[in-house]
């Protein structure tokens, strides 16, 4: 009798170890791909168009605050360092917040924090006071906008990514494009204080779509009845179930109040990241359904827990986005160089441009409007990247090379300028240049480091770029003061971005050549065979 309640016992735990295995790896409901995610697209498109617009018109206040506070135009340009530089630098973390709290949350927060800090900047004392609050403090805020806005597209969208991503950096080029002559013309009529007061209601005005960005979730089906020893029991049910029946989608579903809500992590995906077609990827293309692909992508970690679970804490979930373990791998040292020299070099043009067509002559609205013709390009280019990037006999990384140099040639093209025809010319090229260069990060993360390690190089390069970010325009201003000339920066940028191109080249040189396995270690198998 003892005997037989034991095996009983055993053979009840070992269904239930069974059915805990079938849910962890059954099939993980699709993200709707169109429907609902079009809004999370132009919400996405709006948090880039501020985000980005605030920080690319930095460069007209320039000139004002260096009056207003008497300081030299490298000291000042360290407030709109710190902003580009808190914004990118702060991206792990604000990944964890992301992670552990959501987007709408994370985003709205960011909206808040930015509208503040640039509303109290403008009862700033001193130059050091404005770096802290409008730099510093409006740079997370703007960071905390930027980033669930690229990570929101990634979590709604799957086969149509490519698409929906084209469209959603676009409003970084509109928001060049539109905030430089906004900026320029409340400038010129009502002073810099009110200037930062009309982008600090902007940046409020954002939280409208961040309420947009709502997440993912499912319906978990009514706890299946078993019966042990006359005794009903509650049992869940795998997760395989909620694609048969009639729960043809199991998002926002509305069949049963009985029926649990449970909300997908944001970056659950290792893919959500990856700004291309996923049918570029070799994780995709070795795999023999998408359902598969699916479930092989899904969790931040070696899938140690369901990806519907909680992350743990935001510490965890930024060491894990944080791994200092790639600088070892001399692939990425490389890319992370590249990555501090080109970054370093980005924002001269966007600060500097306007003062150095001035200086030739150039009205003042036809200089910012300059500003304005880069974020028209850059806009028009994102897209026309995003498709020259999915023809599969293009090669991304020779593409990323090839923006850096002419990045850098046009860089350094400007102080050759000499009429509002030439400058126009130069600033057309050099938006198709960083169009470029920004568009494929996340292809050439893949390309050398695998989709299993995007999520932490992304967190990592990123981490990179801030800090090149805080470099940038202060050394240019800096070197203007000691030569009284913008040629000099111009030139050193042309420079940097010309070494960053070299640097990168040689990364091939240093990959190792690795048999491809899939993460349990079994040999891939082609979807087409």
């Amino acid at each position: 009798m003892a005997k037989a309640k034991i095996a009983k016992k055993e053979e009840a735990r070992l269904k239930e170890e069974l059915q805990a295995q079938e849910k962890d790896q059954g099939n993980i409901p699709a993200p709707p791909d169109g429907g609902y995610g079009w809004v999370i697209v132009a919400a996405s498109f709006v948090c880039n168009m501020v985000a980005d617009g605030v920080g690319y018109s930095f460069g007209i206040l320039l000139p004002a605050l260096v009056e207003y506070y008497g300081s030299s135009k490298g000291t000042t340009a360290w407030v709109g360092s710190i902003m580009a530089g808190s914004m990118l630098g702060a991206g792990p973390i604000i990944s964890a917040i992301v992670n552990k709290f959501g987007c709408r949350v994370t985003c709205l927060a960011g909206c808040i924090i930015s509208s503040v800090a640039l509303g109290l900047s403008i009862y700033s004392p001193s130059i050091s006071v404005l770096m802290l609050v409008y730099g510093f403090v409006g740079g997370v805020g703007y960071g905390f906008i930027y980033l669930p806005a690229v990570v929101m597209v990634g979590y709604y969208f799957e086969s149509k990514r490519s698409l929906a991503t084209g469209i959603s950096v676009c409003g970084s080029g509109v928001g060049t494009f539109t905030f430089a002559p906004l900026a320029n013309y409340v400038l010129s009529s009502y002073g810099w204080k009110t200037t930062v007061l009309v982008l600090a209601v902007i940046s409020l005005s954002c939280s409208v779509f961040a309420l947009l960005m709502k997440p993912l979730s499912y319906d978990e089906p009514p706890a299946e009845e078993t019966v042990e020893e006359g005794k009903p029991q509650s049992k869940s049910v795998p997760l395989t179930r909620f694609s048969e029946g009639n729960i043809s989608n199991p998002y926002n579903s509305s069949l049963s109040i009985s029926k649990r809500k449970n909300s997908i992590q944001p970056l659950a995906r290792k893919d959500v990241f990856y700004a291309s077609s996923i049918q570029n990827l070799k994780e995709f293309q070795s795999r023999t359904s998408l359902a598969e692909y699916r479930n092989s992508v899904h969790s931040l970690s070696s899938r140690p827990k369901s990806p519907y679970e909680d992350s743990g804490s935001c510490s965890d979930t930024c060491g894990q986005l944080i791994d200092l373990s790639l600088l070892k791998d001399p692939v990425f040292s490389i890319i992370a160089v590249s990555n501090l020299f080109g970054m370093t070099a980005f924002y001269i043009p966007f600060v500097y441009l306007i003062e150095l067509a001035k200086v030739e002559g150039i009205e003042a609205s036809q200089a910012a409007f300059l500003i304005s013709v880069i974020g028209i390009v850059n806009t028009i280019a994102r897209i026309g990247i995003g498709f020259i990037a999915d023809i599969k006999s293009v090669n991304n990384f020779h593409v990323n090379n090839s923006a850096l140099l002419l990045a850098g040639v046009t860089t350094a093209a400007f102080t050759m300028c000499h009429s509002y025809t030439s400058f126009v010319i130069v600033s057309i090229f050099f938006g198709v240049a960083v169009a470029a260069y920004i568009s494929l990060t996340s292809i050439i993360l893949v390309e050398f480091m695998g989709l299993e390690k995007l999520t932490n190089a992304f967190g990592l390069t990123i981490l990179f770029r801030g800090v090149a970010s805080l470099i940038g325009s202060p050394m240019a201003g800096t070197l203007y003061d000691m030569t009284q000339s913008y040629n000099v920066p111009f030139f050193v940028g042309g420079a940097l971005f010309v070494v960053a191109a070299i640097i990168s080249a040689s990364a091939p040189f240093f990959r190792k050549k690795k048999k491809t396995v899939d993460m349990d270690g079994e040999q891939m198998v082609p979807m087409n065979k």
